[in-house]
């Protein structure tokens, strides 16, 4: 089984914070833990959403970035980014977005998830580093980072590995699936594929649906 190492675990609560376009409360600004941390259904222990329409819920409860992005971020922008920068959950080195499959099973701790969309271009990360343009790079880039659904809940550890268990045999990649939403957004063919993968999450699957 594939292993990859988890750089950080992190969890934060809403707060206001003062940005270049006035206050904005959100709880992007995360903390990482230093012993283990129970993960259920919904969330990490200690982990909460100030926008709770667009953020949370079993589809959202782990948001996943890869480690190895903060290198292009750090070189794009000339500006120093520490884990956990862009609010996720799990940085984690070596995994990615071309990769990681909607369905795919990963083993932490004694946890279970299942990689269920990508998570979107997020303006609040913008706002919090005051860099306009971080949405429309993030989707150039396509360096989204990805949401996990807690099949099994279990305690964690920080320095627990991500281990790869089982591979969906559709293998439509959280790539696929970014480039149906920002890019290729007409493509009937690509659309039909993503939803025949019963791991997708349901919001994600309900607007694929109307779309086509």
């Amino acid at each position: 089984m594939k292993e990859y190492e988890v750089r950080a675990i992190s969890v934060g609560k809403p707060v206001l914070l003062d940005t270049d376009k006035g206050p904005l409360k959100t709880a992007i600004k995360k903390r990482r833990v230093d012993e283990p941390v129970w993960l259920s259904r919904l969330n990490f222990e200690g982990d909460y959403q100030a926008d709770q329409k667009n953020h949370g819920g079993p589809d959202k409860a782990v948001c996943l970035y890869p480690a190895q992005h903060y290198k292009h971020w750090k070189d794009h922008y000339q500006q120093t980014f520490t884990f956990p920068s862009f609010g996720e959950n799990l940085t984690v080195e070596g995994v990615d977005e071309r990769e990681a499959a909607i369905g795919d099973r990963y083993l932490l701790g004694d946890a279970e998830l299942e990689v269920s969309e990508p998570r979107k271009p997020c303006y609040i990360i913008a706002r919090k580093y005051g860099l306009d343009d971080f949405p429309t790079k993030m989707i150039e880039k396509g360096f989204s980072g990805f949401y996990l659904r807690v099949v099994k809940e279990g305690s964690v550890k920080p320095e627990d590995k991500l281990i790869l268990k089982e591979r969906d045999s559709l293998h439509i990649t959280v790539a696929d699936v970014n480039d149906v939403l920002f890019h290729d957004r007409e493509n009937k063919d690509k659309i039909s594929r993503i939803l025949e993968t019963p791991a997708l999450a349901a919001g994600l699957r309900a607007s694929l649906e109307r779309k086509l």
